[in-house]
């Protein structure tokens, strides 16, 4: 079969840095499926993507679509003709629609019973012809934020699209996009190589592109930005550091082609601020990368890294510089300005800011989750809570400063400063800041145990609000990020080892709601549960855990992450040993034999069980009913499957030796009780009959 290589760019306006990741991944995986799906197999893909320009290559693609046989089904042999032998309007409508006549149809079967079908041979399309169709849905479809219209308004894409290269087997494919026909030429750097760059196939796109000052692979440019830092903190000669914020990094690599860096200074009254607030005035507006000395001190220096390489940089220098220094004037003027009013003085200020229009002001959410954090702390760290009731009274005091309002990624970070500066304790001000973590997926958790009881409180007070009024994230729509604090709750509960249920907590935050619920409170409660629960179920999969093992688990501890995880790993561990199979089977026997009798507690005498086998599954019930206690308390999880694994031949045994249906009713209840009392055994770990034994 003759394959070719195939070679796409879509050259655009600048793309926002913070696109690219969701778009080129995006892309590959569609190509993938519908290539897959159009029976067109090759042998690689790559995907690249700069900041005027997405691209993929395919190499080894089958240029035709293998011919194939299908059968199609139409009506039933019994609606096809009538009781002469002749086809009805069925059969002849059937025929006619396929294209063939009644005499070319043939008889299937099926497990309804036979049908009338046709076999037909399919030619396949070439891969131009799929292409054609193929690579402009794709386009459409990816999956960015925002879209924009140009021109007339006619077409609309994530930014101006100026360019389309579309080459397949080394000649032009044709393609339409956004107005835009198909050819073979690209264009380089914007300054440094505007003019037009023919590309014929995969092989030499990203070395012709670098021949014209454009890196198109991601990692490259990545590279490329960490040389250049490194380089020029070597030209300083001196103990200076780069921060190095791997995040900053992936973002400005996706905003240049050809990164270039320099070094720039500012004034050394600045340093008065602290380092948090000129990192992030550099960071977060201007894309600079602060500069420490020896010691881990700011110093009053940093790395811009610029998309072209000027014939004197030093101008390139003093244009970073100046820009700097009017935000850092901005900041330093917040800050000077905050320091003449005490954090503690700003609390009344919260009742003027709006949390949300459905939920009250910032100043009542506070009450509600220091009501929630002091119960917390009364069942975990009843020695903190002093602390935890003053780092709640001042957790949220900062949001009215003037660098939080400039710098909103700084909230609790100033909190903590103004605190320290104010003479409060040091545990206090580092609770302030920890109650927001953790901030983002993979990020920091509190290290303290006041900051983890005041992030948990403010996070369980934000989700079952906005639960209680009807703000539930429903697809891939959250836009209070009411999934990434649920897992923060639950990282935070497995870091501190906290063994307690969230059903109690979960009531007493919409206890403290109020009048401010519009929902009925059983509906909140059970819809926040099974949020929780969800959460939790991805966090346990994400631990290698099966997907029944799971289930299995949240059944009966869902409410509890640390006891579901704890019991989750311990039961897959289990799963993977011979024998497995038939435990889980002789729990399943059990449970179904109490389905079938009714639930029965142990309230009848022990003389009743008689037998040699039901007194033998009784004393080792017994027996493994005291030692539980002992694995519950250690959370030994593992070893208490080992010792329920044990109950496996006098469960068997009983069930060879014993009828439980016995005439003597009361024996017959006696018995169903010993095999509840079993089944609760089972049921401190998992339930059972949910694990999959196939």
């Amino acid at each position: 079969m003759t394959r070719a290589d195939f070679i796409l760019e879509l050259g655009v306006e600048e793309i926002p840095a913070t696109y690219f990741g969701p778009a080129i991944s995006y892309m590959k995986e569609r190509i993938h499926r519908d290539l897959k799906a159009a029976g067109l197999t090759y042998d690689r893909v790559m995907v690249w993507g700069g900041p005027r320009r997405l691209a993929m290559g395919l190499w080894g693609l089958l240029l035709k679509q293998p011919d194939v046989e299908e059968e199609i089904t139409g009506p039933p042999l019994s609606a096809a003709f009538d009781a002469n032998g002749n086809p009805t309007k069925a059969a002849m409508g059937f025929a006619k629609g396929q294209g063939v006549p009644v005499g070319d149809l043939i008889t299937q079967n099926t497990p309804k019973g036979p049908y009338l079908a046709v076999r037909k041979s399919v030619k396949g399309r070439s891969a131009a012809e799929v292409l054609g169709e193929l690579i402009p849905a794709v386009l459409e479809s990816l999956p960015f934020p925002k879209v924009m219209r140009w021109g007339d308004g006619t077409y609309q894409f994530v930014r101006p699209v100026h360019w389309l290269l579309a080459v397949l087997d080394s000649e032009i494919l044709p393609l339409a996009f956004a107005g835009l026909k198909s050819g073979k030429v690209s264009f380089g750097h914007r300054f440094l190589h505007p003019g037009p760059v023919v590309i014929t196939n995969p092989d030499e796109y990203p070395s012709r592109l670098a021949e014209t000052h454009v890196l198109v692979d991601f990692d490259a440019r990545r590279e490329m930005v960490k040389k250049e830092l490194a380089r020029v903190i070597e030209e300083t000669n001196s103990d200076l550091k780069v921060s190095l914020d791997e995040a900053l990094v992936d973002e400005v690599a996706n905003l240049l082609e050809e990164p270039c860096a320099v070094l720039g200074h500012y004034d050394s009254q600045f340093l008065e601020l602290p380092l948090a607030v000129a990192s992030t005035a550099m960071k977060e507006h201007q894309r600079y990368f602060p500069i420490t000395d020896g010691k881990g001190r700011q110093a009053p220096y940093f790395i811009a890294v610029n998309n072209t390489r000027a014939k004197d940089m030093n101008v390139v220098k003093k244009g970073h510089e100046r820009v700097l220094r009017a935000r850092l004037d901005d900041a330093r003027f917040y800050y000077l300005e905050d320091r003449k009013v005490r954090l503690a003085d700003r609390g009344e200020t919260l009742k003027e800011v709006v949390f949300h229009h459905l939920l009250g002001t910032s100043w009542e959410k506070v009450q509600r989750f220091k009501a929630l954090a002091l119960e917390l702390s009364n069942q975990n760290c009843p020695e903190l809570r002093e602390i935890i009731s003053r780092a709640a009274d001042l957790c949220k005091n900062d949001l009215v400063t003037g660098v939080v309002g400039e710098f909103p990624s700084l909230q609790g970070i100033m909190g903590q400063e103004y605190a320290l500066a104010d003479g409060e304790l040091a545990e206090v001000a580092e609770a302030i800041r920890e109650h927001y973590l953790p901030i983002r997926s993979g990020g920091e958790i509190p290290t303290s145990m006041a900051g983890a009881i005041l992030s948990i409180a403010d996070k369980l007070d934000t989700i079952v609000s906005c639960f209680s009024v009807g703000l539930i994230p429903t697809g891939a729509t959250d836009p209070f990020a009411l999934r990434r604090q649920a897992l923060g709750i639950i990282l935070i509960m497995l870091d501190r080892n906290f063994n307690w249920s969230l059903e109690p907590y979960i009531d007493r935050a919409i206890t403290n709601l109020g009048a401010v619920a519009k929902r009925p409170a059983k509906e909140i409660k059970t819809e926040t549960l099974d949020f929780f629960r969800a959460r939790l179920k991805s966090h346990i999969l994400s631990l290698g855990v099966s997907a029944d093992g799971a289930e299995a688990i949240l059944g009966l501890y869902g409410n509890n992450p640390l006891a579901a995880v704890g019991r989750a790993t311990a039961l897959e561990a289990l799963k993977k040993r011979d024998g497995f199979r038939d435990l889980a089977q002789t729990f399943k026997r059990v449970v179904n034999i109490i389905k079938k009798f009714g639930t029965k507690e142990n309230l009848v005498k022990g003389d009743l069980l008689s037998l040699e086998a039901e007194k033998n599954l009784s004393t080792a019930v017994s027996v493994l009913e005291e030692e539980s206690k002992e694995y519950l308390e250690s959370r030994d999880y593992s070893g208490l499957l080992d010792r329920i694994a044990t109950l496996r031949g006098p469960v068997d045994a009983f069930f060879d030796d014993v009828l439980v249906d016995d005439p003597d009713p009361e024996i017959k209840n006696a018995r169903v009780a010993l095999l509840n009392r079993t089944s609760r055994l089972f049921e401190l770990i998992a339930d059972f009959s949910r694990v999959s034994t196939t």
